[in-house]
């Protein structure tokens, strides 16, 4: 167990010195006023919920932030000077968001139903409220001076604090973690380069797995707090945050009710196992699927993948059918996703630093592949932490499958990892990684001769 040690004063006043030097000197290099202002109003948030902590989770939220920081800075460079353009590929999906947030804040719509039912977005966009969300970024930063890109990257830096709050909470409440695993879960989760590349772009997912964890969080503590105000409170927010989520990314609220059912399950005491056998058949005999339109998300992103994607691995994992073979292609594909592909970096001068970015993702996934059997061993669990991975991981890969959803699942992930690596012996370790190691030096050996013939 880590030893519990509360911050002094001292330290505190130190500590909140450090926050302010760090939001003061990253606003600096944005030349954005209406980026202080934000980051000042976040951190009034965010300062009193990580203080009261043991003061190396202190030190952990604080290194967290610097180190989030400074990720938006490289990949808003990277990009920069790779494509003229801070943005991914020069411009995606990020952009998008952007130009559309513009139409919102000239529109004065505040509705996302009434947006999506205008058109001035496209009467089939699948995220209006995460659009309008930057409409209302857009509208702030008018008072102050004006829209910046940075603004909504680093509100995902504060979002990402917030998310391994919450999933703080729920390690110690739900699991029988220790204090260093809780510690470590949180540390390599928000060390992974891919996790903060993904958080460096004005992408939805970080914003979508905070509302996912809040509507949990939201349930569990309607199910715990004993107070009436308290509750009431929950249930006037509660509906809220659905409506809102829903029209973030409708299918993640299924991955929220997954969560909530097992948290249910588990206070009423009934086993994980007989929960899921129960719910399934309940889930397919009723028009669940068509509500949530399971089989459009599988055949539409399926093809937006098969868009991106080259004439490699990718490829041929896409164009495989769901059932039977395809979901066994995608579970293995999610393991070394983004597949590191040293070999395509470093050709061209002004992508250096890109690639630069791109060696440090490529080598968390080295790292994420060491781990499987790991995770695999910890999984035979199945307990609240094991079967919520299983959930969201499955959700994902057979459905709204893209390197940028694995963040969805990637912090049980990483915890499901972190417990099954601290758990074995220090010879059993040695054996695991060997294994991995052989296993998938094996594979790249053989993704090479296929490239190369």
């Amino acid at each position: 167990m880590l030893s519990m040690n509360p911050i002094g004063s001292d330290k505190k006043a130190f500590f909140i010195l450090v926050i302010c030097f760090i939001i003061f000197a990253s606003s600096i290099l944005t030349f954005s006023f209406p980026v202080f202002i934000m980051q000042v109003l976040m951190m009034s948030i965010t300062l009193p919920l990580i203080t009261r902590k043991d003061y190396r989770m202190v030190k952990l939220y604080l290194f967290i932030f610097a180190y989030s920081l400074a990720f938006v800075f490289l990949i808003y460079i990277a990009n920069n000077l790779s494509y003229g353009s801070p943005y991914y590929f020069g411009g995606s999906d990020d952009i998008n968001f952007e130009n559309e947030g513009k139409i919102i804040n000239n529109s004065g719509m505040l509705n996302p139903k009434e947006i999506l039912e205008s058109g001035i977005i496209g009467f089939w966009h699948n995220a209006p409220f995460f659009s309008l969300y930057i409409s209302a970024l857009i509208k702030f930063s008018d008072w102050f001076g004006g829209y910046n890109t940075f603004l909504p990257r680093i509100m995902n830096v504060y979002y990402l604090v917030w998310i391994c709050l919450i999933f703080e909470y729920f390690l110690k409440k739900y699991t029988q973690f220790t204090d260093k695993k809780v510690f470590y879960s949180i540390l390599f989760f928000t060390l992974t380069p891919n996790i903060q590349y993904i958080n460096a772009h004005v992408f939805r997912d970080t914003f979508n797995l905070l509302q996912i964890l809040l509507i949990v969080l939201l349930f569990e503590k309607l199910l715990s707090n004993q107070k009436y105000f308290r509750k009431i409170l929950t249930l006037v927010t509660l509906p809220l945050l659905i409506y809102i989520t829903y029209y973030t990314r409708i299918n993640s609220l299924v991955f929220a009710g997954a969560l909530c059912g097992l948290i249910l399950a588990k206070k009423l005491r009934i086993n994980n196992i007989l929960f899921l056998i129960a719910i399934i058949p309940i889930l397919f005999m009723s028009n669940f699927f068509a509500a949530i339109r399971f089989d459009y998300f599988i055949k539409s992103y399926s093809s937006y993948t098969l868009e991106l994607a080259g004439n490699g691995l990718s490829r041929y994992v896409f164009e495989q059918p769901l059932i039977p073979f395809g979901l066994i292609f995608r579970v293995f594909y999610a393991l070394i996703t983004p597949f590191p592909n040293f070999f395509g970096l470093f050709k061209d001068e002004k992508m250096i630093l890109l690639d630069f970015s791109m060696l440090l993702v490529f080598i968390g996934v080295i790292f994420q592949i060491l781990s499987v059997p790991f995770i695999l061993k910890r999984l035979l669990k199945f307990d609240w932490l094991s079967l919520s991975f299983l959930i969201l991981f499955f959700s994902i890969i057979s459905t709204t499958f893209t390197f940028r959803h694995v963040l969805i699942y990637y912090p049980l992930m990483v915890a499901v990892g972190v417990d099954g690596y601290l758990s074995l012996s220090k010879n059993r370790r040695v054996k695991y990684l060997y294994l991995s190691g052989t296993v998938g030096l094996f594979f790249a050996l053989i993704y090479m001769i296929l490239k190369v013939f």
